[in-house]
């Protein structure tokens, strides 16, 4: 019985610590994407700014209540991935982490 414990206990820090670090790489995507497209280089990168959006990612990907947008999200993007949509890749639905 104790080893079923620690066997989800581990599997539980595992996919918690993948998603966490998932949600951070869309978080500086979105940051990347934001700074070029939307400001157009009239700023300089702040990576204070970079980190924060990281670890935002971070906290929406790793919370159970955002769930089913996440998988949508994933979803869509592994589509995009497949099918080799390159134009989709610049839009912003794709680069944002919610909506």
């Amino acid at each position: 019985m104790q080893v079923h414990k620690l066997v989800t206990k581990t599997n539980l820090y595992l996919t918690g610590s993948c998603l966490g670090t998932l949600g951070f790489h869309r978080g500086i995507n979105q940051y990347d994407y934001d700074h070029i497209y939307n400001n157009r280089f009239k700023k300089n990168q702040v990576y204070t700014d970079k980190l924060f959006l990281g670890l935002f990612g971070s906290f929406i990907y790793m919370n159970p209540c955002f769930l089913p947008i996440i998988i949508h999200k994933e979803i869509y993007r592994l589509e995009i991935n497949i099918r080799g949509l390159e134009e989709e890749k610049l839009t912003k639905y794709y680069n944002t982490i919610l909506v």
